[in-house]
């Protein structure tokens, strides 16, 4: 075997071929994304590929020029590659917007709304996952497309027109457009702040209307969302004050989703607020400052631990929520840390309404990073059915991990047995 190249481990890319250690022991499999920088240096530096792999494969793509027939279409990308790659088109339209003047960046964004929805509509569990794991942008842009899924979520099960939902979709990438320019400052800001910063975040919700009527939006439902997410039922929000039927339902929704979104992003003064702890701030919010029954809808949409979400087991093992069950404090998960606390080389899907692996607690994501390094994989076979709540959860085929980024461990009893069958 020879090492593996420079050029042949790109972020955001799949491997052409299979990577193996040293010892022949495979790493990851052809097609596995190379998903950040740490990731590919692990690669780089442990990574080898099997000469006559690449030699089939190179047969292939030859035979496949002289006429040979054509070999199947490729599967769908991976919903969190290709969630990555929409929240990079959303900074490409959010720099257009604040350009001011033109409407590309508004039609962009309409027809990210498309293409979300049909992501959601083809995993909502891999979506929701890849905007909770992957933090690589600082949150400004992530928070957008976390909203957007949420927002989607909670209106299709609200049964809401069509319109609707392209509006206050549309509504949920932008809403902090005009924070763009200052977001990184104050999300590595630790004091308080500044007069200016202040009315600089007093005056978005305007500013971004401004830029989106600059643009050419018209969208009443679109325009409100945005001027009055900040809006508080009690009316100590801004910029206006309104308050209780004064605030329209869209900007209701957003007003609650866009603090979901924040309080589960870590900022320079604190972690991150784990996602069961952000839900039951809304509750406690309920009917004085947010809408009395979005928190409910939320929770009942995307459970107490939402995808992405890393718990502890009453087994003593760690892993991260790969799906929502029917009921919404026991989602499946896959196991990421042993009992003992060694990495887990075969990831076992964990049924949480079970006593020995019920859910004692979420854990900060910081805490396990190494080990979600390559997680995507557990969202590679599409979405699951979501299991009646006195229904058992069907059985998942174990996921076996790559060592990367983390020391590889001896396996335990069950993952030899489950190697062995």
């Amino acid at each position: 075997m020879r090492p593996v190249q420079e050029e042949e481990l790109v972020v955001g890319q799949p491997l052409a071929w299979p990577l193996f250690d040293p010892a022949g022991k495979l790493l990851a499999d052809a097609g596995a994304m190379v998903l950040c920088e740490a990731q590919r240096l692990t690669l780089l530096q442990r990574g080898f590929v099997d000469p006559a792999l690449c030699l089939v494969e190179d047969e292939r793509l030859l035979a496949d020029d002289v006429g040979e027939p054509e070999l199947p279409p490729p599967p769908l990308p991976p919903v969190f590659g290709e969630v990555r790659a929409l929240k990079r088109r959303l900074a490409d339209a959010h720099m257009q917007l604040l350009a001011a003047g033109t409407p590309e960046g508004a039609l962009v964004v309409l027809e990210l709304v498309t293409e979300l929805q049909a992501l959601v509509a083809r995993d909502a569990d891999a979506a929701l996952a890849a905007v909770q794991l992957d933090l690589d942008d600082g949150g400004h842009i992530s928070r957008q497309v976390h909203a957007a899924i949420l927002c989607q979520m909670a209106l299709r099960a609200r049964e809401r027109d069509p319109a609707e939902v392209d509006s206050l979709m549309a509504a949920a990438l932008t809403y902090d457009l005009a924070l763009g320019p200052i977001a990184d400052t104050l999300n590595r800001q630790q004091g308080e702040l500044s007069a200016q910063q202040r009315r600089q975040v007093s005056a978005h919700p305007d500013e971004a209307v401004m830029l989106l009527k600059a643009a050419g939006v018209e969208d009443p439902l679109w325009l409100d969302a945005v001027l009055h997410h900040h809006e508080r039922l009690d009316g100590s929000g801004y910029p206006h004050g309104l308050m209780g039927r004064d605030i329209g339902d869209g900007a209701r929704l957003l007003a609650v989703v866009d603090i979901f979104s924040a309080m589960v992003r870590p900022r320079a003064y604190r972690e991150a607020v784990i996602a069961r702890n952000a839900l039951r701030n809304l509750f406690m919010e309920r009917g004085t400052a947010v809408d009395t029954e979005l928190p409910g809808l939320l929770v009942k949409e995307i459970g107490v631990f939402p995808p992405g979400t890393v718990v502890r087991l009453a087994s003593g093992e760690v892993g991260v929520v790969t799906h929502r069950g029917g009921n919404a404090a026991c989602p499946r998960v896959a196991r990421l840390v042993n009992a003992n606390g060694t990495f887990a080389a075969v990831a076992r899907s964990r049924d949480t309404r079970e006593a020995e692996h019920a859910i004692v607690e979420a854990v900060p994501q910081a805490r396990y990073q190494a080990f979600l390094s390559n997680c995507a994989r557990f969202w590679a076979d599409g979405p699951q059915v979501r299991s009646a709540p006195n229904r058992p959860a069907p059985a998942a085929a174990p996921v076996v991990l790559p060592a990367a980024a983390v020391e590889a461990s001896a396996p335990t009893p069950e993952d030899a047995e489950t190697a062995a069958g």
